[in-house]
């Protein structure tokens, strides 16, 4: 039951993110057998190189080594695939200047945020998130180099409104969170 609750709850991360394209098959095999529960491959459904990426969780590996203490989950990619597919979708790996960090205030707006930045990443602009639940103040610091953060704030959210930060002039303003999604453009000056 403890697993199911688990893949349950990736099941869900991974919807809050937007995605839709998720298939679970409780045939799937690696070729390891040190893999101890839930494996995983990912897949570019446009093309027939295979799996671009796979792995999973290992448990009994690290006792291998000695520590009977940890748990282990990895995963690799195919570098040689991945490359590939990046360029004959047209896909720059060079960072962009204009990165956007979207922060949040509190637990609550974790999803909220996570589906934010999905959405903007879906739209080709690159964006920085936080995922460990770091303090405010934290995430703050680590987008210093970000051309705008977007921050969830529950005054602001509850009225479908977002803090919209300039990095570099320091400037905030509310905007909608709607017009964000769906204009991000716009109201970015990108």
């Amino acid at each position: 039951l403890d697993g199911w609750n688990e893949l349950c709850n990736l099941y869900d991360s991974l919807k809050n993110r937007g995605t839709d394209n998720i298939r679970i098959n409780f045939g799937i095999v690696r070729g390891l057998d040190y893999y101890s529960g839930i494996v995983f491959e990912a897949f570019d459904t446009t093309s027939d190189l295979g799996a671009l990426v796979g792995g999973g969780r290992y448990d009994s590996l690290p006792k291998v080594f000695g520590r009977d203490d940890l748990g282990a989950t990895g995963v690799a990619g195919g570098v040689e695939r991945i490359i590939l597919r990046l360029d004959e979708q047209g896909i720059s790996c060079t960072p962009s200047s204009d990165t956007i960090s979207v922060l949040y205030v509190n637990d609550e707006l974790k999803s909220h945020a996570i589906n934010c930045a999905s959405k903007l990443r879906q739209l080709g602009i690159s964006v920085n998130i936080d995922l460990t639940a770091k303090p405010l103040k934290k995430q703050m610091e680590m987008s210093s180099n970000s051309k705008f953060c977007v921050i969830f704030a529950p005054k602001e959210f509850s009225e479908k409104q977002v803090v919209l930060r300039n990095m570099t002039d320091r400037t905030e303003k509310q905007i909608s969170l709607d017009e964000l999604i769906s204009e991000p453009e716009g109201v970015l000056n990108l």
